[in-house]
């Protein structure tokens, strides 16, 4: 079976929150003197309803989280809503942890780009 390989913040990898969308890179770089966190997985919102996913994008997902380093925190907006680290509470998840390294802003930096309404 051929796997697609997903962007990474290296590639473009966009987090989208609302019509707000900002590069996975720069949250990165904007997070890295942020505070670490050991916040507790249930404090989280793990209960989002994804688009329908083929047999073979779910396999893509669960390979991505078992790869996933858990040594990098993910990075929460100022509401606590995730902006990046999806695999990473996977792999938690999975492995049964309790806990997760996360980096909150206290106010979100400025998005990359805001969508139209689309109708």
């Amino acid at each position: 079976m051929k796997k697609l390989n997903w962007s990474t913040p290296e590639t473009g990898q966009m987090c989208r929150l609302g019509k707000h969308e900002w590069s996975v890179a720069r949250l990165i770089q904007l997070s890295s003197n942020l505070e670490v966190m050991l916040i507790p997985i249930q404090h989280l919102n793990v209960y989002h309803i994804y688009d329908r996913l083929s047999l073979r994008e779910m396999v893509m997902h669960f390979d991505t989280a078992m790869m996933a380093d858990l040594d990098c925190p993910i990075i929460l907006d100022e509401d606590g809503e995730l902006m990046d680290g999806r695999h990473r509470i996977m792999k938690v998840l999975m492995n049964g942890d309790r806990a997760i390294k996360a980096v909150r802003f206290d106010e979100n930096p400025p998005p990359c780009s805001i969508l139209e309404d689309m109708q």
